[in-house]
């Protein structure tokens, strides 16, 4: 439209003022090359809390208050619960794993506007609410795959958080997604409202406890890149550089 043509040429008038930009992940600083907001573009990732989100948080005794069985494989969501996180798809697919009879539980963390109506679609399901620090962290850690089917996020920090959980994910091939997951490595990306295909992945996890193994592990080593010294260092550099850009300009100008 003629308002969205105003606001992408407002929006690469304002980038194109900046010396250099930082995108979330690398598929957002493609996007913003290919409108040509700006051509020096470097990632200035999110980290990751590893005292928080690690394997070893994992908690049997808390699964079984849950109503988990230790050997049920449990399919899990975090995030705020509102519809633009992807919670229909989220719903069909799982009423999908229900008509294959593949044997799983679902654990839904976090609260929103959408509760209710997720919690009427999901009757089967366990939702636990808001949880935050430790508690999120053993929650996150006590789920045997993670579901996000979100095509919103421009990073994923639950994605990454799951990682780093040694949990494996299954997620939409979206922005923040396709910078994090690695398909048959550490999860699978799926094609956006892909019903089908989600509940096939997320039914080679539920009955394939050493793939579920496997792509967790794989995945925690992932989230390693992701310490917060590392990523702070990008925007650092970004810096130092551009200092030393604007110092060697004024000096040929002498």
């Amino acid at each position: 439209s003629a308002f969205d043509s105003r606001m992408l040429a407002w929006r690469r008038h304002l980038y194109r003022k900046c010396d250099a930009l930082v995108a979330p992940s690398e598929s957002s600083a493609q996007g913003l090359r290919e409108q040509r907001m700006n051509y020096d573009i470097d990632i200035w990732s999110r980290g990751v809390d590893r005292t928080i989100f690690d394997p070893s948080n994992r908690d049997l005794a808390w699964r079984r208050e849950q109503g988990f069985l230790d050997n049920d494989a449990v399919v899990g969501f975090t995030g705020r619960l509102v519809m633009e996180k992807g919670l229909d798809v989220f719903a069909d697919t799982i009423d999908l794993l229900e008509r294959r009879r593949v044997a799983h539980k679902v654990l839904i963390v976090g609260e929103g506007p959408a509760r209710a109506w997720f919690e009427s679609r999901l009757p089967q399901a366990k939702f636990v609410g808001f949880q935050g620090g430790a508690d999120l962290g053993r929650a996150v850690a006590s789920m045997d795959v993670f579901f996000n089917p979100s095509v919103t996020e421009a990073f994923g920090n639950v994605t990454l958080e799951a990682m780093a959980s040694g949990v494996p994910v299954v997620a939409a091939m979206a922005t923040g997604a396709q910078s994090l997951v690695e398909d048959r490595v550490t999860g699978r990306l799926i094609t956006p409202g892909a019903i089908q295909h989600y509940a096939d992945a997320l039914q080679s996890y539920c009955t394939q406890p050493d793939l579920r193994a496997e792509h967790g592990a794989a995945g925690e080593r992932r989230s390693l890149d992701f310490s917060w010294d590392a990523i702070n260092q990008v925007v650092a550099d970004t810096y130092i550089r551009l200092i030393r850009q604007h110092d060697a300009w004024a000096m040929s100008k002498r």
